[in-house]
């Protein structure tokens, strides 16, 4: 996508490989588990809020700082190698996940993956009802939020595809007293 620093191969804690792979042969056989991206370097974190904050600052130009940060927020976490709140995707216990048929083509999970929209959020087609066009896209958030929780991940509630491991947003939300990974840099 032309984003400065980005890496072409995927890269993610053992761990949390592990649980993908548990993951991955606990669905139905007619679904594959896709990986869109895990470890980010700090610099293409950077990358992606300023571009989304500048995105949004057109889009509301009578929104003050706070309010482009907080929305911005929503969708991208600040880029951090603090090691008290580092961001989700640079310690490599962050992973966005989607599903594909069984000859390999991406299933249609209500929005597209990254899209910073309301139906973006894991649980908004909750409220339609079974018989809905929306149910299949509903069906589906639900069959990959089952397979990642039973696994121990937890899910970031504005995007169906962010799910973490061991970091400090899984720790937040499991109340584990501490994260098991923290940031990580190497080199490529």
């Amino acid at each position: 996508m032309g984003i400065p620093g980005a890496v072409t191969d995927c890269f993610i804690r053992e761990g949390v490989y592990r649980r993908l792979l548990a993951v991955a042969r606990s669905l139905p056989d007619s679904y594959n588990l896709v990986i869109l991206d895990g470890w980010r370097p700090w610099r293409v974190q950077q990358h992606l809020f300023d571009s989304l904050y500048e995105t949004l600052h057109h889009q509301h130009p009578d929104a003050n700082e706070a309010q482009l940060v907080t929305m911005t927020r929503e969708f991208v976490s600040i880029a951090s190698r603090d090691p008290r709140a580092p961001s989700p995707h640079l310690t490599g216990g962050a992973v966005d996940v989607t599903l594909c048929d069984a000859d390999g083509l991406m299933l249609n999970m209500g929005t597209r993956f990254d899209e910073v929209s309301p139906a973006s959020h894991t649980d908004y087609f909750e409220q339609f009802d079974d018989g809905s066009a929306e149910q299949i896209a509903r069906d589906r958030r639900r069959l990959l939020f089952n397979a990642m929780a039973r696994q121990g991940f937890t899910n970031l509630p504005s995007e169906w595809w962010h799910y973490d491991f061991g970091d400090q947003l899984w720790a937040s939300y499991t109340g584990a007293t501490q994260a098991l990974y923290g940031p990580t840099e190497f080199s490529l």
